[in-house]
């Protein structure tokens, strides 16, 4: 049976927060940004050399993705990215699958643990009414500082952002990195959109490889990421 996402197991003080101080090393942390096919690009990364993959892969809910979201082979094709994940990753695999796609995932594979992103005053639909978290499942070995499975992260307008339809939080990714990985670990994203996983790893001292197929999203990707390290400077 799989644990009930919604039930914390903290405190609502504790829930969420990100409070990973600064560390004088943080700006030293490797970037490598791909533009390309992550099924191919992936095939190029050794065997178990990713500490920890986080990532948001499109839910095939028609959403307007510049290369679309809405494919015949949806699942098929989750599975060839997730079997070279395997592969590659010696640690944590943790993405957000959205709510109407748990099921699928779990007949590709159980998760070891349902993660929660909580995102308060976001309020969708739901059968019982409303909505405001989603599902980050967690495959592999967990080799982090460890934490709270619940992630508060607060979705707010950003103009930088802007050209993307569905980016994540800041502190989403803030949030489940400090918790899945360590310090100097590296952190792959195959479907890197706009960029927050990379922000996220360069402000928290972590190696970070990123890949997306589309252009558009990967150039709000280097812009966003290399105004960060210049901030670091």
């Amino acid at each position: 049976m799989l644990p009930n996402p919604c039930t914390p197991t903290c405190s609502a003080s504790q829930r969420g927060k990100v409070n990973e101080t600064p560390h004088p090393t943080d700006n030293m942390s490797e970037i490598k940004l791909i533009l390309g096919d992550c099924l191919e690009e992936m095939k190029k990364i050794p065997d178990k050399s990713i500490d920890l993959v986080l990532t948001d892969p499109p839910y095939n809910v028609g959403l307007n993705y510049c290369n679309g979201d809405k494919r015949i082979d949806y699942k098929k094709w989750c599975k060839c990215w997730f079997i070279e994940l395997e592969r590659i990753c010696k640690g944590t695999i943790a993405f957000s699958c959205g709510i109407v796609n748990v099921g699928m995932w779990c007949s590709i594979k159980n998760p070891k643990w349902i993660l929660c992103w909580w995102k308060p005053a976001t309020m969708g639909r739901s059968i019982v009414g409303f909505n405001n978290w989603e599902p980050v499942l967690m495959y592999g070995k967990f080799i982090g500082k460890g934490g709270c499975d619940v992630v508060k992260a607060v979705i707010k307008p950003d103009k930088e952002l802007e050209g993307h339809p569905c980016p994540k939080p800041l502190n989403w990714a803030k949030g489940f990195i400090q918790i899945l990985s360590k310090r100097e670990m590296g952190v792959l994203d195959p479907f890197m959109g706009s960029g927050t996983t990379g922000v996220a790893c360069k402000e928290l001292g972590r190696n970070f490889i990123g890949i997306e197929i589309e252009p558009k999203y990967f150039a709000i990707a280097q812009r966003r990421i290399n105004q960060t390290m210049e901030n670091l400077l």
